[in-house]
């Protein structure tokens, strides 16, 4: 079996300073977040997002998240192949499901359904 990535569709940034990251952002990408709250904030740049976690450890650093359309699945599928959970299956708001494993070679690899994440 095989994981059908269908494309990068969201990294998120570590933001223990969520006020201070997205006064930056706004900034530097010259728009307002299209979600802002507490627990998240998120910008839409060029039909991608991009996103800031006020719990996200600086020392992991970003996570970068590739669209599947069955987390679950595809979550099975990198752990068999030798990935260990780092974050198991959750549904985060919408319909949406995120899980996180972290390969052999220790890096962080992000899956995401997202149902109303349109390709620009």
């Amino acid at each position: 079996m095989s994981v059908d990535f269908l494309g990068i569709r969201t990294v998120i940034y570590p933001a223990p300073d969520l006020e201070a990251a997205k006064k930056w952002w706004t900034s530097v990408l010259k728009i307002e977040p299209y979600f802002d709250q507490p627990f998240y904030v998120g910008y839409s740049v060029a039909g991608y997002e991009l996103a800031l976690d006020p719990g996200g450890d600086p020392e992991i650093g970003p996570i970068t998240y590739w669209g599947v359309e069955d987390v679950e699945a595809s979550e099975e599928v990198l752990l068999a192949a030798g990935a260990t959970s780092h974050s198991a299956v959750e549904e985060v708001g919408g319909d949406i499901k995120v899980a996180v494993v972290r390969t052999p070679d220790g890096n962080l690899v992000g899956l995401i359904y997202n149902p109303h994440f349109k390709a620009e």
